[in-house]
């Protein structure tokens, strides 16, 4: 396959003049905690793209196709103001926010939507209930929306002694949890150096 088996969009956003995006490649450590993988295996077979704002992700919808190419295109989203921003009841269940999407994608059955809850700031508090001794103070910046300390608490979580907290994470957030399996599931075994 040429081009990425997957495309992940999100609505966070990337701190300027910074190379990597450490959320995206907090997600990809999930990932290769699930194939049991070597990161540099699958590591460009996955895009990352952070998009600002919820808003962005919605234009993008009608482009899936081409934001996909050959593979899938995932979007993670915080589930706190999505139905808003879809015009739907703030009430609305996740399968209706889907189908809304979906409905305005020009390919419905190459996307798929991962929810966080409530949103990012959701996936720090995880963090920090998980392992209150990790990063106290940067975690408490990143919660105040502080990008530079939300992105050193997310390479602090990536480093390989932090699997079990990951694991704990993974439990409080099922949709950053879902989308790293989606994310494994693309792989083709050959490619991940799998080692089951």
């Amino acid at each position: 396959m040429k081009g990425p088996h997957a495309t992940v969009l999100y609505e966070d956003q990337m701190l300027k003049g910074q190379s990597g995006f450490p959320l995206h490649d907090l997600v990809m450590r999930l990932v290769e905690d699930d194939i049991n993988g070597e990161f540099w295996r699958f590591n460009g077979l996955v895009a990352g793209l952070p998009r600002k704002g919820i808003d962005k992700i919605i234009e993008d919808l009608p482009r899936t196709g081409r934001l996909a190419g050959p593979g899938k295109l995932m979007v993670l989203v915080d589930s706190d103001r999505i139905a808003e921003h879809l015009k739907l009841p703030p009430t609305a269940a996740h399968d209706l926010i889907i189908t809304t999407m979906r409905d305005r994608s020009d390919q419905p059955d190459k996307l798929q939507v991962f929810f966080l809850r409530p949103n990012l700031e959701g996936l720090l508090r995880a963090i920090q209930t998980c392992d209150p001794t990790l990063l106290p103070n940067n975690l408490t910046r990143a919660l105040a929306k502080k990008l530079i300390d939300r992105d050193l608490v997310f390479i602090e979580v990536k480093k390989a002694k932090y699997r079990d907290l990951r694991g704990c994470v993974r439990g409080a957030q099922p949709g950053f949890h879902a989308l790293a399996q989606a994310i494994a599931a693309s792989i083709p075994a050959v490619t991940r150096g799998d080692l089951r």
